[in-house]
């Protein structure tokens, strides 16, 4: 600055000796009087000389003002971000579940990587790599599962859960805000709790897989635990009586079979088929839940038809308004089957009380330690 203040003035007293040159001379006497000199010369040029360099002062001011205020908002909002809900320092990527409306934000150099579910990436300032695919991703993009996204230089983005559940693992800086949407993760944790919903074997997201569709073998397996018959399916020994189930689940269909709960798919077909990998519906496992209650689909008085079974469990109470709607407009993922599931606990029986008094009455739920469970649910039930 002292350098560059120097060359100015320099300049500025050589322009200001040229007008003084012009001004205090004339055609009879060009030399200057020593009285013009101090007098005028010199005030004037440092005059001159000294708007010169506040106006070259003043935009470096401006800009270093200007780029200091940048960062302290960036600092700020850091800051911020950091004060929400959740969120830290990740050294690693530590995946994590997710509901509907979370919103994570990652700082200057972290990442995040979507498993399952779906996500949009938002900024306002900086810019996101898909280091996956070395490519530059725009504001309001969806997130591609698998792939990992890193928050470049002087970037705060904000990665936000659009699907029901999600699992997401953050790395570095990162916080989190969360929505009040319904938690099914929270739900089917609690009914893994229980020992009612224990998942597959998918390595994250706690193996609850709840982002996909049910089968028709899962809906058969929580049936039979809302029964509680479980126990005695995995004892069955008899042979199985499908020519399409797998070992691993030949012992709950054979038990089910047997105990006329099912009866396969393709009735014309010789060969008995269950087509235990074909997707469930909403109401094809609110008629397991209904049979888990003691109403009945078939004889001589049925309670309720199986193609009608959503609307029938509305009349009955065991689902809600706001469930009703839910089940018949959006997708029905093992997310529903666990809240279904967790809620269905309450429900009347037939005969009376309620499935949780049942189980509890038949020993395979303990009330005192379901219900301590349950005190730790924030959750609220659809209305």
């Amino acid at each position: 600055m002292r350098r560059i203040t120097a060359a100015l003035l320099a300049m500025l007293l050589l322009a200001g000796c040229a007008a003084a040159v012009a001004a205090g001379g004339s055609a009879s006497d060009p030399l200057l009087t020593q009285s013009y000199i101090i007098n005028t010369y010199i005030p004037e040029t440092v005059t001159q000389a000294d708007k010169e360099i506040q106006a070259g002062l003043g935009k470096v001011y401006d800009d270093a003002l200007k780029e200091l205020k940048a960062q302290a908002e960036l600092y700020q909002a850091r800051a911020n971000a950091l004060a929400g809900e959740g969120g830290g320092y990740a050294a690693s990527f530590t995946e994590q579940r997710f509901k509907r409306g979370d919103i994570i934000t990652l700082d200057t150099g972290s990442s995040g990587i979507l498993l399952a579910g779906s996500a949009t990436i938002s900024y306002s300032s900086g810019g996101v790599v898909d280091m996956t695919t070395a490519a530059d991703i725009a504001s309001s993009a969806a997130m591609t599962a698998q792939h990992r996204y890193l928050a470049a230089e002087n970037t705060m983005c904000q990665l936000t859960i659009t699907s029901d559940t999600a699992v997401l693992a953050p790395q570095g800086f990162y916080s989190v805000v969360k929505s009040s949407a319904t938690d099914y993760n929270e739900l089917a944790n609690a009914l893994k709790e229980m020992g009612l919903f224990k998942g597959g074997d998918t390595a994250y997201g706690d193996g609850l897989m709840l982002e996909k569709t049910p089968t028709r073998i899962e809906g058969l397996i929580m049936f039979l635990r809302l029964l509680g018959e479980e126990g005695a399916a995995l004892a069955t020994t008899e042979p199985c009586p499908f020519v399409d189930v797998p070992e691993w689940c030949q012992s709950y269909v054979t038990y089910a079979y047997a105990k006329g709960y099912t009866k396969g798919v393709g009735a014309d077909s010789p060969e008995l088929y269950f087509a235990p990998y074909v997707t469930i519906t909403a109401g094809e496992y609110m008629t397991f839940v209904l049979r888990a209650l003691g109403y009945q689909d078939s004889g001589e008085s049925p309670d309720f038809q199986w193609d009608s079974a959503l609307l029938r469990s509305l009349e009955l109470g065991c689902i809600t308004d706001g469930e009703y709607k839910l089940m018949v407009e959006e997708p029905f993922l093992r997310a529903q089957v666990a809240y279904v599931s967790y809620y269905a606990l309450d429900a009347k029986m037939k005969s009376g009380g309620t499935l949780l008094s049942y189980l509890a009455s038949t020993g395979t739920l303990d009330s005192a330690e379901v219900n301590q469970v349950r005190s730790n649910v924030a959750t609220e039930r659809i209305a």
